[in-house]
């Protein structure tokens, strides 16, 4: 079976989803990814999402729901 190629691989500490060639998160600063994540939350106003307020998001972006 071939393997899935993503358009995105997840920050480990903050879960943002940055495209496969990036090396350093631009958000934390993390060099741990992972291609393993689950769900994508588009976060475009943090300040008054509830869902940003859920999951600690303080920066708009992409993020991941889960990412192992």
């Amino acid at each position: 079976m071939p393997k899935r190629i993503l358009p995105f691989k997840a920050c480990v500490k903050c879960k943002l989803l940055v495209p496969p060639n990036v090396e350093i998160c631009p958000n934390c600063g993390s060099r741990d990814f992972s291609d393993d994540w689950e769900g994508i939350a588009i976060i475009i106003n943090p300040e008054k999402s509830e869902i940003a307020q859920a999951l600690n998001i303080t920066n708009p972006g992409r993020y991941a729901l889960k990412v192992r």
